[in-house]
């Protein structure tokens, strides 16, 4: 039996679902059928200062973290969340363009929200995959 696919979740894609009630499970159900759901540690460190700060969906978006798989990562934003996607060899949910660039970029397919209930599955460049995260990406704290 194979490995099961692995989606990368975003912040934005949360808060996109926590704000519009995008049918985020569905569409990745949809598009990516039988994957596992993984939040790096990174996301839940983000959406933890979103909620501090009372920003709106944050809260929602936070709970919808939590009932996801939790990957661990030293790094902080889009760096941890490229270093989750090339240890689990997944697939990231971003509504991010220059990360979905770099992504795709990079050997790393993404899936895009193109609409308030669709999603987009872009697959990755013919380019070598991504080994670490670039160092334009990498945390200053990593």
């Amino acid at each position: 039996m194979g490995r099961r696919p692995v989606v990368v979740v975003d912040t934005n894609v949360l808060l996109l679902a926590a704000r519009r009630g995008f049918p985020f499970r569905a569409e990745v159900d949809r598009l990516v059928p039988g994957a596992r759901l993984a939040v790096p540690s990174s996301v839940l460190r983000e959406l933890d200062l979103l909620v501090a700060r009372r920003t709106a969906g944050s809260v929602v978006a936070r709970e919808l973290a939590g009932r996801l798989e939790v990957e661990a990562t030293a790094r902080s934003g889009d760096a941890g969340v490229v270093d989750v996607a090339v240890r689990s060899r997944g697939i990231v949910a971003t509504a991010d363009r220059a990360l979905q660039r770099l992504l795709t970029g990079r050997g790393i397919g993404v899936l895009i929200p193109r609409d308030r209930a669709r999603l987009e599955l872009r697959p990755p460049s013919v380019r070598e995959p991504l080994r670490s995260a670039p160092r334009s990406l990498r945390s200053k704290a990593a």
